[in-house]
């Protein structure tokens, strides 16, 4: 007589928990947490961390300023403390330069941030750098400003 409402109840409540744990992109809620206050955001991708706010890059450049470097080493020990230690490191550039020099400088900037990464206990094997050259903007590229939100790396976690 019971069986029913109690199975319906059940199966009600699984969907629910994993509808939960969809909406946080297979993460447990404290990881997703940490992501969020991190500033991270769930896309299509995964979470997604664009940096152009705390590392951009200047024109022509891939190198990280101390403090950057400082702010990044600190992401790393949060992601590695909370086990989030699979990631996507893609770099961009403006648009500015040829096809093939944007992709070789948008390469060279996503293995600076990586380098961070990797020399605090991240394995080579979970570090994906990808290079986009100036194929993905954030915003049109059609003055200073725009250009220099453009030069940037983003770092996506791989559940």
């Amino acid at each position: 007589m019971f069986k029913r409402p109690i199975k319906f109840g059940f199966i009600l409540l699984l969907s629910s928990i994993l509808s939960a744990c969809a909406g946080l992109g297979h993460l447990s809620y404290k990881q997703a947490h940490m992501l969020k206050k991190e500033g991270f955001i769930l896309t299509d991708e995964g979470w997604n961390l664009a940096l152009p706010e705390r590392l951009l890059f200047n024109f022509n450049d891939y190198t990280i300023a101390q403090q950057q470097t400082q702010d990044l080493t600190l992401l790393s020990n949060q992601l590695y403390k909370y086990k989030l230690n699979k990631i996507k490191v893609v770099g961009h550039t403006d648009d500015i330069g040829g096809i093939q020099y944007n992709q070789e400088l948008s390469l060279k900037r996503a293995n600076s941030v990586a380098e961070i990464f990797l020399t605090h206990g991240f394995n080579t094997s979970n570090v994906q750098i990808i290079g986009k050259g100036s194929s993905q903007p954030m915003v049109e590229n059609d003055n200073d400003e725009n250009r220099a939100k453009n030069r940037r790396v983003n770092i996506i976690i791989i559940p």
